[in-house]
């Protein structure tokens, strides 16, 4: 189990993004979509009687799958253990560092960790500051050890964060220095997401099963005659769905292309020289 005794966050909402405190008259957060709401959200009038609970369960559990893997975000919360380079330049600008994933609900451990798995140093949660966490970026501010010391655990006047911006002034690149324990999400609370984010994973869901029932209707036409009496019936037959699907996928990278510059989930990768 995830240790949370020593975390340190902002203290915001996950979503809406830095949001403080918001009111409880527009719903914005719900229970991971159901069957019965995904039907009734996006399937009315198609006829599902092949496809048990369980089956709409399972295209559930895919959509979500898929919707971590297209945004690089995480409907349940996840912890995250990650190795980061030294980098002298980065390291003046208050030890820069951005993470892989993102955004950030909470920072458990930032330490300086040897190759054979050895904490060398550990950063006071305090030193840590997260108000851009959900950039996923993190900065060291020792400044509380610079004036004094007012909010340090031992209470006495401590010079540790002086030396430590000054103990590795000579090198100028480490592969593997910063080992950073923290934990990611799009909710603070178990079991709740944006509703933003359910609507897209109903809208992935919706659409594999309209793709499936597509491909059951095999003809366009069907025509029986019999003793000079005849009767004809057309159909899309494998377009039945079409315009539905099509309408569908607008809106979901409609939905994905936003919610990715909201929470910052970048296609780019940047650097420094």
């Amino acid at each position: 189990m995830a240790d949370y005794t020593d975390s340190k966050s902002f203290g915001t909402k996950a979503y809406p993004v830095e949001a403080f405190e918001t009111t409880n008259l527009l719903g914005r957060t719900e229970a991971i979509v159901t069957p019965e709401q995904l039907v009734d959200r996006h399937l009315k009038g198609v006829k599902l009687d092949d496809f048990t609970n369980e089956n709409l369960k399972d295209q559930i559990n895919l959509a979500i799958n898929k919707f971590e893997l297209l945004t690089n975000l995480y409907v349940n919360k996840v912890q995250m253990k990650e190795r980061l380079p030294f980098d002298r330049a980065l390291y003046k600008q208050f030890v820069y560092v951005k993470v892989n994933n993102g955004p950030i609900l909470s920072v458990e451990d930032m330490s300086v960790v040897s190759s054979n798995g050895d904490q060398i140093y550990k950063l006071p949660a305090t030193w840590i500051e997260t108000g851009f966490s959900h950039k996923r970026q993190l900065n060291l501010i020792p400044i509380l050890s610079i004036f004094g010391a007012v909010g340090l655990s031992s209470s006495s006047p401590s010079n540790a964060g002086l030396i430590f911006l000054n103990c590795i002034q000579n090198y100028v690149f480490l592969p593997a220095f910063w080992t950073v324990i923290y934990t990611v999400g799009v909710s603070h609370t178990e079991g709740q997401i944006p509703i933003v984010i359910n609507n897209l994973i109903g809208i992935m869901a919706a659409i594999e099963i309209l793709g499936i029932k597509q491909n059951q209707f095999l003809y366009n036409s069907v025509s029986i005659s019999q003793d000079g009496l005849s009767q004809a019936s057309g159909s899309q037959g494998t377009l039945s769905y079409q315009n539905r699907i099509t309408n569908l996928m607008a809106d979901r990278d409609k939905l994905l292309a936003k919610l990715k510059s909201k929470i910052g989930a970048s296609k780019y990768f940047l650097s420094n020289i």
